[in-house]
């Protein structure tokens, strides 16, 4: 009887210290939280225009966002385009009129914004070609095709190529080729130059030339929003 007594409570001793002492598993390893970058329109200016006689240009913008890899491979993209717009000297297109495009910046590659401002001959190809690109350009979250950007150096083939990767195919961009191009940028965003403070990347453009004597100044602003 009186082992019995002492037994006991060393047993329950024992018992209550080991579940004091037991620690949950911890993983060691850092799980890296996905960035998505956004891009939105602001605003389109026409401070000058590249028609004189008509006061008047047939406006078009296409942009787009393209992710790559650490090859320079197209993984995805989306693509949003405006117009055509008839615009006047003085005239100020509103962000409303700009569908955003979002994209998850990848681990080891960038993303390239790209912009291109064009003034439009052929009306009616161009309106078909802007309803194609936003019906099924702006779809982001499907992989593209593995298109390497290494053969493209200017802002219209990297455009050119993100559609090319959405499933839209080239015969939707020749018309550029013929028409008047206004402007054309790319800024680019990877994980290394990405500020641990800064959420938005406003990027602001001046678009000027001149076209059998006509002098044009458009100014685009856009942004790129962090989450």
């Amino acid at each position: 009887m009186t082992k019995n007594k002492i037994i006991i409570p060393l047993s329950l001793a024992l018992f209550f210290f080991a579940c004091k002492t037991t620690k949950p598993t911890v993983s060691t390893s850092v799980q890296q939280i996905d960035k998505v970058i956004s891009m939105q329109i602001k605003s389109l200016k026409a401070i000058n225009l590249e028609e004189d006689l008509t006061l008047a240009d047939e406006i078009m913008l296409t942009y787009a966002l393209t992710a790559v890899d650490e090859n320079n491979k197209v993984t995805q993209v989306a693509n949003g385009s405006f117009g055509v717009e008839s615009m006047k000297k003085g005239q100020i297109i509103p962000t409303e009129k700009f569908k955003p495009l979002s994209l998850v910046l990848p681990q080891k590659g960038k993303i390239l914004a790209s912009v291109i401002l064009t003034e439009i001959e052929d009306y009616q190809k161009a309106q078909n070609t802007v309803k194609k690109i936003n019906e099924f350009g702006g779809i982001g979250k499907i992989p593209a095709l593995f298109i390497s950007l290494g053969e493209y150096e200017t802002p219209l083939a990297v455009v050119f190529a993100s559609l090319q990767a959405a499933g839209i195919g080239l015969k939707a961009a020749e018309h550029f080729d013929k028409d008047d191009l206004l402007g054309q940028n790319t800024f680019d965003l990877s994980l290394t130059n990405l500020s641990k403070t800064q959420t938005k990347y406003p990027v602001e453009l001046k678009f000027e030339g001149e076209n059998l004597k006509n002098k044009f100044h458009y100014e685009l602003s856009y942004e790129l929003i962090i989450r």
